[in-house]
């Protein structure tokens, strides 16, 4: 059996029946489900919105090569530089031998799941580069040694006092800290470190072919930081999320 596969019947044996942690994971996904419906409530029309956007996404998936070639053109024309990968390792190592060309020591990241499934932080450290996640809940399981539970929300897994707990022994901030107090931590260790960094690497929602830009969604403001502050700037993106 693939070694993944064994590692998440693992895992999934020993979490089925933990009551505790089913409940976390429920209150999590209920809240989540709550901001979903609010967000969908700004629209005016969702489904024509819907329908809109598949339309876009089925042009360009049946023209792939032609937006591949001109998303790369309109990038070049803005300043900017495209490097193609065809497997995970090349994607990594690219992004390492960039990091070595600058002289970069401290990169820091917003969420980016691609970046996860590449395996792209492992593949930094090795080559001696310090790397920090910015996004709060990716700082979370970056600070606990855990890869993120959920694609969305990565500490769906954890309450409020799990973090204090982490928080308390990495940061000394008190064990029954406020979500607020911990959030305000948070922001005091990484501000210093988006001023310290070398490199900025995201992923994006959009890679937009006609004028070569990408899109990043947030809602925490690290994205802007990780783009805007690091003197050099990444962007891990797969050819899926072309419009």
């Amino acid at each position: 059996m693939n070694p993944n596969a064994c590692r998440f019947q693992r895992a999934a044996g020993a979490k089925a029946f933990d009551l505790r942690h089913r409940a976390i994971v429920a209150k999590n996904i209920a809240t989540y489900h709550a901001a979903v419906a609010r967000g969908l409530a700004r629209f005016a029309d969702w489904e024509s919105a819907r329908r809109r956007a598949a339309a876009i996404k089925w042009e360009v998936m049946n023209h792939l090569d032609r937006y591949l070639d001109e998303f790369e053109r309109n990038v070049l024309a803005r300043g900017g530089h495209v490097h193609w990968a065809e497997t995970a390792a090349e994607a990594s190592q690219q992004v390492v031998a960039l990091a070595k060309q600058y002289g970069v020591r401290r990169v820091v990241k917003s969420k980016s799941m691609v970046t996860e499934e590449i395996h792209l932080n492992s593949a930094l450290e090795a080559a001696g580069i310090t790397v920090l996640e910015t996004d709060l809940g990716e700082y979370i399981c970056q600070l606990r040694g855990e890869p993120p539970y959920h694609i969305v929300t990565p500490v769906m897994h954890l309450n409020r006092e799990q973090i204090a707990v982490t928080f308390h022994e990495k940061f000394g901030t008190p064990l029954d800290a406020t979500a607020e107090q911990l959030a305000g931590s948070a922001r005091e260790q990484l501000r210093a470190e988006f001023l310290r960094a070398d490199m900025g690497i995201t992923g994006a929602n959009f890679a937009v072919a006609d004028t070569g830009m990408i899109g990043l969604c947030t809602n925490e403001g690290n994205g802007r930081l990780t783009t805007a502050l690091p003197r050099l700037h990444v962007a891990i993106v797969g050819i899926e999320k072309l419009v």
